[in-house]
């Protein structure tokens, strides 16, 4: 019998008891849909799940993506890509998947198949309960104006670390990776609104002069990291985290000096 457990006041839900072994049916699919609308961040006991059932439950929820710029597991399993951190796949950012997409992906499908020894937690931050706690006008204020989200953005913070170049960065705007989006948008499952920023891309607020739509962001930043709006995960083996992209940041905490490899599996709704 599979149980429900809360981990956090804001966001996070635990389920055990699924039998990956025997294969998941119809009503253990839809215990994960109803705990994933309600909690926004899941974890699943999942240390006998396949690549062929990670593929089979993101299926359940939307249309795998492809990405060109990780490596995957190879034919029939191409939409499973492999997080390793030896290559440096370490995303030690708040940020929304691919928010400079016209249309990101909607949730997240992450198995952790290899783990340090300590470290390596991954934290979310619930932006439904962020906008929540704003004040009536602010949230009257933010609602109706759209932000632009930019993946330059990472490029020009890299080099600034000394990870990249010039010509990254140029190569990183010529892409034409930016979009617009609101900068509340409403949750589909829960009706709930959410503050649809991240440090990570969101470059300005549109319509407004540069100095107010960065004060706005710099104030909606620092909101975000208020702790009650927090949940860190910490991994153990076989763990499949699942989110829900359109109302949650997340940031995977770069703490170790260990393999740490992970399967991931997005989705578009």
């Amino acid at each position: 019998m599979a149980k429900v457990t809360q981990l956090n006041g804001q966001i996070g839900a635990r389920i055990d008891g699924l039998n990956f072994a025997t294969g998941l049916d119809a009503s253990d699919y839809a215990l994960v849909a109803q705990t994933l609308a309600e909690h926004h961040t899941v974890c699943l006991a999942a240390k006998d799940m396949s690549p062929e059932q990670h593929l089979a439950l993101a299926r359940c929820f939307g249309e795998p993506e492809h990405h060109d710029f990780f490596n995957n597991l190879g034919p029939g399993l191409e939409y499973v890509t492999v997080l390793d951190s030896l290559k440096g796949d370490r995303a030690d950012m708040w940020h929304t998947d691919e928010q400079y997409l016209s249309k990101p992906p909607a949730f997240t499908f992450t198995h952790a198949k290899v783990l340090p020894d300590f470290g390596g937690d991954t934290a979310f931050i619930s932006l439904c309960a962020a906008f929540e706690s704003l004040s009536p006008r602010m949230q009257v204020y933010l609602d109706g104006l759209h932000a632009l989200h930019d993946y330059a953005k990472i490029a020009e913070v890299s080099r600034q670390y000394g990870l990249g170049d010039h010509e990254a960065v140029g190569a990183a705007f010529a892409s034409g990776k930016h979009a617009s989006h609101p900068l509340v948008r409403c949750h589909e499952s829960s009706g709930r609104k959410a503050i649809f920023v991240s440090p990570t891309y969101t470059r300005f607020i549109e319509g407004l002069p540069p100095a107010e739509s960065a004060t706005v962001l710099a104030f909606l930043f620092q909101h975000l990291m208020r702790p009650e709006f927090q949940y860190r995960h910490r991994w153990q083996e076989g763990d499949l985290m699942i989110w829900d992209n359109r109302c949650i940041l997340h940031y995977a905490v770069n703490d170790y000096d260990a393999p740490r490899r992970m399967h991931r599996i997005s989705v578009m709704v």
